[in-house]
């Protein structure tokens, strides 16, 4: 390979190349064009394309064409290619007409020669200099991946002794220079981009990809990403969680990236690429190694693209796009986009609740090299979610379901543990008081009319202030009821009976009766993109999952905090026997109502504006019953499901024991079991015996299955969350007057050092496991950026 200082061409050969040095003492000097370009810094530009004899090299033409700041093509070579008496217009042409064919942008001369004529150029992997390569070769991964300076296209290595020791281009340095994308006339797009298979519904340059691509994934297979993995939004479809519009720039994107401003499209190739590779691969953490043999474009704009990877790969850490659930920071070699956070010695933070919030945050901030204390009053952690073996198989006592395995982060830890996870079909068998099944059309009717309703409220509230808030209850029965009076239709005790089911099951989507929930916001979250596709039930209990995030973390159990003093450089907590820790922040993770009711103190007090939030939030309460039978006697009327309904007769009965969970295995003899729930009103049954909850559970399902003499539980359980002195509650709600504001809030930090996190604490996913773990790791991102200082 020659030396990065010499360009070679044919046209070389007979001219002499004019150095800078000569240009006070050569005459000729004034006969050099200089770039015409606005603001290019090149005085003497030299020729990139070599395309014919006539090339002129460094020396005199009639005129350049600017590419970049660095890279041009003399009109010599331009005639070459276009015009169609030349040799090179055959192939000018053939490249037209597969680019207009696939692509979008204008399939000019200037577009062919940057994205067919460059050069490219590749990074030594010892000396970590960049070297100008091959024009007729597009370089493979592997051969990115162990490029040695002295390698030439054919993978003979050059007769220089070290050509290590050669000086790198001066050219390369311009791309470092802020204003330089600004100076790029035309884009050279990346070739054998990864993403490109999962991006067909998108043309490919409006996504930084080259369009004469095409033909080359035609003949390729495409790898198979996870089912729950879809980092990319379809085209025309509505926005997923966790999911990207490959071919927008989101704003804080925006924000982080300014010197793509110019260039969107290359970015959205390099963070495509990035999300691609680690959907790929979900189970090792991304590194900017692995990414940079895949950034694969002509031209210098592969030096900006690759420097700037450590940026982008910090940013969708950042974002929770990549490097999702257990994995840690690499230390050998340590992944640089971490590295070159500068982190302060001795730093430390105390994570108060052992929950799913605080573990998530104490796993990442322990990955990223900070020191971490979990204080948790409980004898063990898990704090919401819980999972009880003592009727010997596992059940869920707290959370059960994850909703929308789709990109959510605990079904890909499941899949990063192997942790069993199961479909939970949508179908439920519903039945009545008088043990009747109701008929599919029935019921699929009353479904979509309850569903209109809400279309309805949603359709109403529309620029109505909080003033004019009321309960989503009063206001279903409102709509309804306009329903019937303008349609003049009426429905029977069972269609009207079907109305109080949905409502019940709304009461256990909000944690409360429907008289307290707003009707304005009670699902304010829905304004943001949600998890979706299947829901799934960990047969081993979701606690496995918080297992793993504890491991090898500092958790102090039975450790009661009572009060947190922030008021000094450093925050100190107290526990209840009064131990005490220091340490540079603090996160509180605790359940909404252990912090509503001043269960620990903060000194000096917490702001108004954060203790109003705090208040302002609904206090969601469930109670389960789970029942162990001999024999599963409900199979015989609703089949295969695992779901069944009791539609309660009237609106008295809302909230018993609505919805009916078979959570049975056949692995243990006798381990048929059943679990259902108290909500609403109907949580008064709470202060009762334990044996009288279940005797009226054992009522409802008698009158279910009549024809069944249904047995007596062998085991039974009733918990008693809201009596929790640590939980005492569920989850939360907006009630009447409030807003989704309150949860924006409630996220916010007060003075730098106390933190909050949790599933209240989560505007976009509230109410679920996955809002908890995604808030703390919110959190520790937040607290790592105020720790550390760049050492870029």
């Amino acid at each position: 390979m020659s030396s990065p200082g010499i360009h070679g061409s044919r046209r070389n050969a007979k001219r002499k190349t004019i150095d800078s040095s000569d240009q006070a003492t050569d005459p000729s000097f004034k006969n050099i064009r200089r770039c015409p370009h606005s603001g290019c810094p090149t005085k003497v530009p030299i020729c990139f394309a070599g395309a014919t004899e006539r090339c002129a090299g460094s020396g005199y033409t009639s005129r350049w064409y600017h590419t970049s700041a660095a890279e041009h093509y003399c009109n010599e070579c331009f005639e070459h290619y276009y015009r169609c008496h030349k040799d090179g217009y055959e192939v000018y042409l053939s490249w037209k007409k597969l680019w207009s064919t696939h692509g979008t942008t204008d399939a000019s001369i200037r577009m062919f020669m940057t994205n067919s004529v460059l050069p490219f150029w590749v990074q030594c992997r010892e000396c970590h200099k960049w070297r100008q390569w091959s024009k007729s070769t597009t370089p493979i991964p592997e051969f990115l991946k162990n490029y040695v300076c002295g390698t030439m296209a054919s993978g003979k290595k050059s007769k220089l002794e070290n050509p290590c020791e050669v000086p790198e281009d001066q050219r390369v340095t311009l791309t470092r220079d802020p204003s330089w994308t600004h100076l790029i006339s035309s884009l050279s797009y990346m070739k054998n981009s990864p993403a490109w298979p999962y991006l067909t519904s998108y043309f490919p340059d409006k996504l930084g990809m080259c369009p004469s691509d095409h033909e080359v994934f035609k003949e390729r297979k495409t790898p198979v990403m996870h089912k729950y993995l879809q980092p990319f939004v379809e085209a025309d479809s509505s926005e997923i969680a966790n999911g990207v519009a490959p071919d927008v720039m989101e704003e804080q994107e925006m924000d982080e990236f300014p010197e793509y401003a110019s260039i969107p499209s290359m970015y959205l190739a390099i963070r495509n690429i990035c999300l691609t590779l680690w959907n790929l691969n979900f189970k090792e953490w991304l590194t900017k190694e692995r990414c940079a043999t895949q950034i694969i474009c002509r031209g210098l704009g592969r030096v900006l693209y690759i420097e700037s990877l450590d940026k982008v790969l910090w940013f969708l850490t950042r974002r929770g796009l990549i490097n999702v659930g257990l994995l840690s920071v690499p230390r050998s070699p340590q992944s640089s986009y971490i590295s070159n956070k500068f982190i302060k010695p001795n730093l430390s933070v105390i994570v108060v609740g052992a929950g799913t919030a605080g573990l998530a945050a104490a796993k990442t901030l322990q990955g990223l090299g900070l020191k971490v204390t979990v204080l948790e009053a409980k004898s063990q952690i898990g704090g919401r979610v819980c999972d009880d073996d003592s009727l010997g198989v596992c059940v869920p006592m707290g959370a059960q379901i994850l909703n929308g395995a789709l990109n959510n982060p605990i079904a890909i830890i499941c899949e990063q543990a192997g942790i069993l996870v199961n479909s939970l079909s949508d179908s439920c068998e519903v039945i009545n008081v008088n043990g009747e099944l109701m008929d599919k059309q029935t019921d699929e009717r009353m479904d979509f009319h309850f569903n209109a309703i809400l279309d309805i409220i949603a359709d109403w509230r529309k620029g109505k202030e909080l003033t004019q808030d009321t309960s989503l209850l009063a206001k279903l029965k409102e709509m309804h009821q306009q329903f019937l009076d303008e349609s003049q239709l009426s429905f029977t005790t069972e269609e009207e009976s079907l109305m109080n089911f949905h409502i019940s099951n709304l009461e256990f989507a909000c944690g409360d009766t429907l008289r307290n929930v707003s009707a304005l916001h009670w699902d304010q979250n829905e304004d943001y993109p949600q998890f979706s596709g299947e829901n799934l039930v960990l047969p081993a209990g979701i606690s496995q999952v918080l297992s793993k995030l504890a491991e090898g973390l500092d958790i102090d159990l039975d450790t009661k905090v009572t009060k947190v003093d922030y008021g000094e450089e450093t925050v100190k907590v107290v526990s209840e026997n009064g131990k005490e820790w220091t340490a540079d922040k603090v996160l509180v993770t605790l359940p909404l109502a252990v912090l509503q009711d001043k269960d620990v103190e903060f000194s000096p007090c917490l702001p108004e504006w954060k203790s109003k939030a705090m208040k302002s939030l609904g206090v969601g309460k469930i109670e389960k019953i789970i029942l162990r039978f001999p024999r599963p006697f409900w199979r015989k009327k609703i089949k295969d499901c695992k779901v069944f309904g009791h539609i309660p007769e009237k609106q008295d009965n809302v909230g018993y024991f609505n919805v009916f969970y078979d959570f049975s295995t056949d692995k243990v003899d006798k381990m048929y079991l059943l679990v259902t729930h108290l909500t609403g009103s109907a949580l008064k049954l709470r202060d009762r015996l334990d044996r009288d909850v279940v005797a009226a559970c054992m009522e409802v399902l008698k009158a279910l299955f009549p024809e069944e003499t249904v047995p007596k539980p062998l085991d039974y359980f009733v918990t008693k969350w809201t009596k929790d002195p640590y939980s005492k509650m569920c989850y939360s709600y907006v009630p009447i007057g409030v807003d989704g504001d309150a949860y924006d809030i409630m996220s916010q930090d007060v003075a730098s050092k106390v933190y909050f996190a949790g599933e209240a604490t989560n505007r976009q996913f509230p109410q679920s496991v996955t809002g908890a773990y995604v808030s703390g790791v919110r959190e520790a991102h937040k607290i790592f950026s105020t720790l550390v200082e760049d050492d870029t």
